[in-house]
């Protein structure tokens, strides 16, 4: 008897639910599809739709628990009103022995909205996330097209004319683009010019990778300037010597990350892309200290350093001081740094610098690593005779060749053990941006921590909302027998919709560094629930 009972609300449960979630879904997938529409997004009608399909399985994590409260709602309220859960209980059956197959389907539903939020759904938001930022190739062509620079990692390229072909047989790349009358700009985090590259006739090849697309570079008949150093130089082919990496959409967005790849991004910092390019930035600070150390005992050895430019001109600079630090040239008695241009070995002018330094950018999206030599504050005179000097506030040469190299590649050491070597180092040559560096990755590795423990809670939270609601819906339809369907449904959505604020409110605070107080306001909205349901259950009790 009872087995057949259940089977009946169940089924009228579920089937109102099952209605109700389909609508919601479509409804909310739609309305996430706008944003994207109305901004710079170049979705084609086709990844439209496959946005919105995309998008159906993550809004799931909001339409069911509110479907099944409102199931839950219908069904139970139009047993209680036409007196079927009255004729239960006169045969015998108890309110617990009613609401067991509620409960049980509300167990249910929490352990598939678990397997939802915790695995499925991060994959979708990654897919969304894919389908948003469309495919490389049709989204150059498409900017080419329409006149407008494409901009991906900190690289802007803007051409007149476009062609596209498949798999190259020279270079075996999966796709190449041809642009004509192309510049392509690097930009600084501020957005502004660091350098541009204008060509005549520019070849992109586009490798596809796991996690990642890598883009070749060739420009022919070009001419860069570098607004640091003011160069302006022309070639006649243009390659820079490695390749400009764009990761996959939802690569490092925790978000689109599973429970497991977020437990293990908590173990293993160095998996999460923010924390691995701050690693890099530490790499880099330790490659110049020791470029610094092996000047400085060269120095201390010969009294000079002979830096050479690279380029037609054949300009060396001999580097005359007493002591380098942080790759700073000084003499013990604070006097100016003496430095002798040669071209191709003939004396061409002295410089008496009163800050000499030598300055090392990092390889970007069209630029190697590149060493310059920042002279601040200098008289110039020209050799052999001395006939003419003039003052100059700052003189920058670009593209030295530096006689020393790393001894150690730092870039193949995993994160404990640069930061061991990092922490190790005297103080009187750790830098101060290897010091901010160093209090940022650990900003980070506890910023991260905090993602993960809100990520993780958050979708728990709102799992069991779904089986507090479906509960609390039930119950409320039983004790509001006379009021309407939406009136009781009401009383059950405002606390739900109070519970999601407060999970959301409670995870940000934990993201801000609150992890105390975030867990306890992130899990109020449960216990709210929880108290209304047993305040029900107490109610329906006596009667």
């Amino acid at each position: 008897m009872p087995l057949r009972l259940y089977r009946y609300i169940l089924f009228e449960m579920i089937r109102v639910i099952l209605i109700t979630t389909g609508v919601l879904v479509t409804v909310i997938a739609f309305g996430a599809v706008i944003k994207p529409l109305a901004g710079e997004s170049l979705l084609t009608a086709g990844q439209a739709v496959k946005y919105v399909f995309f998008a159906m399985v993550p809004m799931l994590q909001y339409a069911l628990p509110f479907s099944a409260g409102f199931g839950s709602t219908l069904a139970l309220h139009r047993f209680t009103s036409d007196n079927e859960v009255l004729a239960m209980s006169v045969v015998g059956l108890s309110y617990q022995m009613i609401l067991a197959p509620v409960i049980a389907f509300g167990a249910f539903l929490t352990l598939l909205m678990i397997l939802l939020t915790q695995t499925v759904i991060p994959q979708f938001y990654g897919l969304m996330a894919k389908t948003l930022a469309g495919d490389v190739t049709r989204m150059i062509a498409h900017s080419v097209e329409k006149g407008v620079p494409f901009e991906f990692e900190g690289m802007q390229i803007l051409a007149e004319h476009v062609e596209i072909y498949d798999e190259p047989q020279d270079t075996g790349a999966d796709e190449r683009i041809r642009l004509r009358k192309m510049i392509a700009a690097q930009l600084d985090k501020k957005g502004r010019s660091l350098t541009d590259v204008t060509a005549a006739d520019a070849i992109i090849d586009i490798y596809r990778k796991p996690g990642a697309i890598l883009l070749k570079l060739v420009m022919e008949d070009a001419v860069s300037y570098d607004s640091i150093t003011g160069d302006l130089r022309g070639f006649p082919r243009l390659e820079p010597t490695h390749a400009i990496p764009i990761p996959s959409p939802e690569m490092g967005e925790p978000g689109a990350m599973t429970r497991s790849e977020l437990l293990y991004i908590h173990d293993n910092p160095q998996a999460y892309p923010q924390v691995d390019r701050i690693r890099m930035e530490i790499v880099d600070c330790l490659g110049d200290i020791d470029v610094s150390s092996q000047l400085y005992q060269i120095v201390a050895r010969d009294g000079e350093v002979n830096l050479v430019q690279q380029g037609p001109m054949g300009r060396s600079y001999q580097i005359m001081a007493d002591i380098v630090v942080h790759n700073a040239f000084r003499n013990f008695d604070g006097s100016p740094v003496q430095i002798i241009e040669r071209s191709n070995g003939v004396p061409s002018r002295q410089f008496l610098s009163k800050g000499t330094q030598l300055l090392s950018r990092p390889e970007g999206g069209i630029q190697g690593k590149q060493y310059n030599l920042e002279l601040l504050d200098l008289t110039v005179e020209d050799l052999p005779d001395s006939i003419r000097s003039n003052t100059r506030e700052r003189i920058l040469v670009p593209d030295l060749v530096v006689p020393v190299g790393g001894e150690i590649d730092y870039s193949s050491l995993p994160l404990e053990e640069v930061v061991v070597i990092a922490d190790g180092i005297d103080p009187a040559w750790k830098s101060p941006i290897l010091v901010e560096r160093l209090e940022y990755l650990d900003f980070k590795i506890s910023g991260l921590e905090r993602q993960v423990i809100s990520r993780l809670n958050r979708r728990y939270a709102l799992s069991l909302t779904a089986f507090l609601l479906l509960l609390l819906g039930a119950m409320l339809a039983m004790l509001m027998r006379h009021s309407l369907p939406l009136s009781v449904y009401l009383w059950a959505f405002l606390p739900a919709l109070l519970d999601l604020v407060l999970i959301s409110s409670g995870s940000s605070m934990i993201r801000a560094g609150s992890v105390t107080l975030g867990l306890v306001i992130m899990w109020s909205g449960s216990a709210i629930l929880l108290l209304l349901i047993c305040g029900c259950f107490v109610r329906l009790s006596r009667h």
